[in-house]
């Protein structure tokens, strides 16, 4: 898996899909890795797939600090990905924290995002929730540190099947550092997105956001109200969470007209 500097950490990411095709960054979920992606990057192989490991989570540094987490220096994990690569411009997109990763990059560098896929956005309507349960389970990890890391550090070792890639990115969950896990809880939650953050004149690229109901962390009014506050972005409603993590391919094909819609 490739690896470089950036920060003074190590961000890994990797490839996959077709070296001529169009460049696809997606960012993996609150405290998973690039890993629950490998199916639906198999499904999209036409493209230019980059899957990146953000800093805290799977192969990349995860530093005790929570200093170093903001949705920005997240977003830069990506750029630095992207500059080293030598690619101007991609579409950009992710689910949960991948999701505002992405609003986070499209917003500090509209230039280099062709497009926006947004899965599950936790804004203002999932902050509330979203605060209490991660203020919870960082104060659970600090606290419990001494007892969980020589755990987590022998999970990290478990041999999985390559052929199941799920079973990887439950891994890498299992195996999360304690300390370094309730830093980056702490450093988002002193950092936190919202609406009026994203500036709607900067966010001009088509975008394509992903929402479910009955969820209180990433509740369809938080993609019903970005939806509404882009220009140019449509909505894809699911049943539940499981639909496109089950349905690859369905989402494949769905990514795959808005890409080529995108660059009409």
């Amino acid at each position: 898996m490739p690896v470089i500097d950036h920060d003074d950490l190590q961000i890994h990411y990797s490839e996959r899909g077709s070296p001529d095709g169009v460049p696809i960054v997606l960012v993996h979920g609150l405290l998973f890795s690039a890993r629950m992606f490998h199916r639906l990057a198999e499904d999209l192989r036409g493209h230019r797939i980059l899957l990146v490991d953000v800093r805290g989570h799977g192969s990349s540094s995860k530093p005790d600090d929570p200093a170093a987490y903001s949705w920005s220096s997240l977003a830069g994990d990506v750029r630095a990905v992207l500059d080293h690569l030598g690619i101007e411009q991609a579409v950009v997109g992710g689910l949960s924290l991948g999701a505002n990763v992405t609003l986070a990059f499209a917003n500090d560098t509209p230039e280099r995002t062709a497009g926006m896929i947004v899965e599950m956005p936790v804004l203002d309507d999932g902050q509330p929730f979203a605060r209490r349960v991660f203020t919870a389970l960082a104060t659970t990890l600090s606290t419990t540190a001494p007892v969980l890391g020589p755990l987590t550090r022998r999970t990290a070792k478990l041999p999985v099947p390559r052929s199941i890639p799920e079973l990887a990115a439950l891994r890498d969950l299992l195996s999360l550092e304690p300390r370094s896990g309730a830093a980056l809880l702490h450093g988002l939650l002193g950092d936190h997105l919202v609406l009026e953050d994203l500036d709607a004149d900067r966010l001009k690229m088509p975008a394509l956001v992903i929402g479910h109901r009955g969820d209180p962390l990433h509740p369809l009014s938080d993609a019903e109200a970005l939806v509404a506050h882009l220009p140019d972005a449509r909505l894809d409603v699911r049943h539940t969470i499981l639909d496109y993590r089950v349905l690859t391919r369905r989402q494949a094909l769905l990514l795959k007209r808005f890409v080529r819609e995108a660059g009409r």
